[in-house]
């Protein structure tokens, strides 16, 4: 949420694309390319697709073209976006990003609660975005999918960063302990937490 401009840095500066942020509101960062797609899914759910697609994409063709891609979200256009699943909602509050990619998006938790099979396009629609130029910064558990899509891994602990480095780095008995608080032996690490990477 800080990145995002939502709630004030303690320490450190926020930078995007090299350009200092840190003291820019919310708005004047998501008009510079950051987009926050937060655990709650980021959409509206009185509306109906249609209309939470045209918020992010004016242009009908671009529209079209998310159809194309996701036919699921074509069927049902004129639904409700709160009718849909938990998948759904996530894969329509993504998909748009594909036709105009971000600078940076920051996603707390894209796969929270989702079917294993709607996990693997949420992280293949992530790779996309990745490779299209789009900065992530991902909070997320699933570290296996994670390391798929990542450069560089953080855990965290208690909410303070416990190790940071390159995906390459990322060694088996450091992901337990971080990721369970325990070393890969299953003795009790110095994690005092469940933690994510």
């Amino acid at each position: 949420l800080a990145a995002a401009g939502l709630v004030p840095l303690t320490a450190g500066r926020v930078r995007v694309a090299g350009r200092d942020a840190t003291g820019e509101r919310a708005a004047h960062r998501a008009r510079a390319g950051v987009v926050l797609a937060p655990e709650g899914r980021g959409i509206f759910p009185a509306l109906t697709i249609e209309e939470n697609l045209a918020l992010y994409l004016r242009e009908r063709d671009a529209r079209d073209a998310v159809y194309e891609r996701f036919a699921g979200l074509a069927a049902r256009r004129r639904v409700t976006a709160g009718s849909l699943s938990g998948g759904e909602q996530q894969l329509l509050a993504l998909a748009p990003l594909l036709q105009r990619p971000p600078k940076v998006l920051i996603a707390d938790e894209p796969s929270l609660g989702l079917a294993p099979r709607v996990v693997e396009d949420v992280f293949r629609l992530l790779v996309e975005l990745r490779d299209a130029g789009a900065g992530l910064l991902l909070v997320e558990e699933k570290a296996a999918e994670i390391l798929g899509v990542a450069d560089t891994v953080a855990y965290l602990a208690q909410g303070r960063i416990s190790w940071c480095g390159p995906r390459s780095e990322v060694r088996a008995d450091r992901l337990t302990e971080a990721y369970l608080g325990m070393a890969a032996d299953g003795v009790p690490g110095t994690a005092k937490d469940v933690t994510r990477p």
